[in-house]
């Protein structure tokens, strides 16, 4: 099984609906973004990762909508990384 298989394969499981509605996966990607400054959460930003990629590999939604979500994948990345224990760390011993 290849890992775009694999990833929707667990997606479908996780989230059954999006099957029928490919905007609850939109909906639920508002919800996280709008959390995480709150939380900086490694484990959201690893959501929004999932979500980027259902919208981004979804041809129910319009070219527009796939394209941003694809832009951000690796932009989410990064935050993903600047979130971890370890960056945080590092950046608490960062001269001030």
């Amino acid at each position: 099984m290849t890992s775009r298989a694999r990833r929707q394969a667990i997606s479908a499981d996780a989230s059954p609906e999006y099957r029928s509605n490919p905007e609850l996966a939109l909906v639920a990607l508002i919800c996280l973004m709008s959390r995480f400054p709150a939380r900086r959460s490694p484990a959201v930003a690893a959501a929004i990762i999932v979500h980027l990629r259902l919208i981004s590999e979804d041809v129910r939604l319009s070219h527009g909508v796939r394209h941003c979500a694809d832009s951000l994948i690796d932009e989410w990345a990064a935050y993903a990384m600047l979130c971890t224990p370890e960056a945080t760390d590092a950046q608490q011993r960062l001269p001030s």
